[in-house]
């Protein structure tokens, strides 16, 4: 688009509206990801919102949203909050344009800061890209079904439970969704690949958009904006795009003039790119390889880490019968994270526990998560797949034996891959 061509009045006034929407959705980026702006950039940014978006939800939308400041991450990209917000994005852009619209009414055009805008969302779009694909080509963001999954039944499982079992069951098929989000990232550093990484960029996040909204994941508003900054981006191209597949017009190749007209500027631009790239490129990897060493693949698994099936159960020495009707009963108990055990009832439920190991005094004591008096104090042993636990609840004696699952009889995990199949495998 030539700098003189002028623009008409609904394009100038969708543009306003857009690029304050645009720097307000993804604020505080970039300042955020370097460590030594970080802090101090994202207090900044919660005391704005944690100020401003109770006010607007209470006042104009009356919805309460606590004001103390308390709110915190709950790993929901969709709570109330968030819909508010979107909401003040919306309000502060509309009346952004009004005043923008009154101080710079007789500009032709913004052929500059729309290329500014379309570098900025690029590299945006290169930084999630980046962190989302490595968190998948490390297992990190679908890991493989834990064990409390493995023994939970399809007809319990929420809709976000049955997608994060599909892809953590594939390693193979996780990693490929990794490798197509970073793939879109890097075709979107290069001027001359960035209308592809546009298009590769959106069908790969049309695919995790449909996948957030079909399963109630919720991520629905992060990634219907990703979907829609990778479509802006590639349609700076559309008019050439649709020239060369709907009409008999001729193209000429694309020319990709330098940002400044100073040699020297060109240069610090070009050495910024690469660092700023290369931060991405640390920054996420970095974070993913870190957190495969604390929770991720690579991460000690807990002492006595397994499925326990309770095979006997005697309170103050007597025998108590194993009644699938009765609902104070467990029937196993998982050991899937360090200082966590999961008992499951007899009708299913689980309840958490706190532990604590003592492997020398061979003891583990366990505090109710709900209730901290309720606490079992016990003694154990480990032996061909043996576990027996003596100790006390409250004020009774309890011995508790359970069996040791074998992990590989699951056929999630013992199926496998296979070139030949000579009928299908749907269990």
């Amino acid at each position: 688009m030539s700098a003189n061509t002028p623009w008409t009045i609904f394009q100038k006034i969708g543009f306003r509206f857009f690029f304050i929407y645009t720097l307000l959705f993804t604020s505080p980026f970039p300042l955020n990801i370097f460590d030594f702006l970080s802090n101090i950039i994202n207090k900044i940014d919660e005391f704005i919102w944690l100020n401003l978006v109770p006010y607007i939800g209470e006042n104009i939308l009356n919805v309460f949203i606590d004001s103390s400041g308390s709110y915190r991450f709950t790993g929901s990209g969709d709570t109330t909050y968030n819909y508010v917000q979107i909401f003040c994005y919306f309000l502060i852009a509309v009346l952004g344009t009004l005043i923008w619209s009154l101080i710079d009414r007789n500009r032709k055009n913004y052929v500059k800061l729309l290329r500014i805008l379309v570098v900025f969302l690029a590299y945006f779009l290169i930084f999630s890209m980046f962190s989302y694909g490595f968190y998948k080509i490390i297992p990190l963001q679908f890991p493989v079904p834990s064990l409390g999954r493995l023994v939970q039944s399809y007809g319990d499982s929420s809709p976000m439970g049955i997608a994060w079992t599909f892809m953590g069951a594939s390693k193979a098929y996780t990693m490929f969704s990794g490798f197509a989000e970073v793939l879109a990232g890097l075709l979107l550093i290069f001027r001359r690949t960035r209308t592809l990484g546009g298009l590769v960029c959106f069908g790969v996040m049309m695919n995790i958009f449909a996948m957030n909204m079909c399963y109630d994941i919720p991520v629905k508003l992060f990634s219907f904006h990703l979907l829609l900054f990778a479509l802006f981006v590639f349609m700076q191209d559309w008019k050439r795009i649709f020239a060369v597949f709907f009409t008999k017009a001729a193209t000429i190749p694309r020319s990709f003039p330098q940002y400044f007209k100073k040699r020297s500027f060109n240069i610090i631009a070009t050495i910024l790119k690469v660092y700023i790239v290369s931060w991405f490129f640390y920054v996420c990897i970095s974070q993913a390889m870190s957190a495969n060493e604390s929770y991720g693949p690579n991460a000690p698994k807990p002492y006595m880490h397994g499925i326990y099936d309770i095979t006997h159960i005697e309170k103050n020495k007597d025998t108590i019968p194993l009644l699938i009707t009765d609902d104070t009963l467990w029937k196993r108990f998982i050991i899937q994270r360090e200082s966590y055990i999961y008992a499951y009832q007899m009708n299913g439920d689980r309840v958490n526990f706190k532990l604590e190991f003592d492997t020398i005094q061979k003891s583990m004591y366990m505090k109710k998560r709900s209730d901290s008096t309720d606490t079992y104090d016990f003694t154990y042993t480990l032996k061909d797949s043996i576990l027996t636990l003596k100790g006390t609840h409250l004020n009774d004696t309890i011995l508790i034996k359970a069996k040791q699952f074998d992990l590989k009889k699951f056929k999630l995990i013992n199926r496998g891959f296979h070139w030949i199949n000579e009928t299908p495998y749907n269990r």
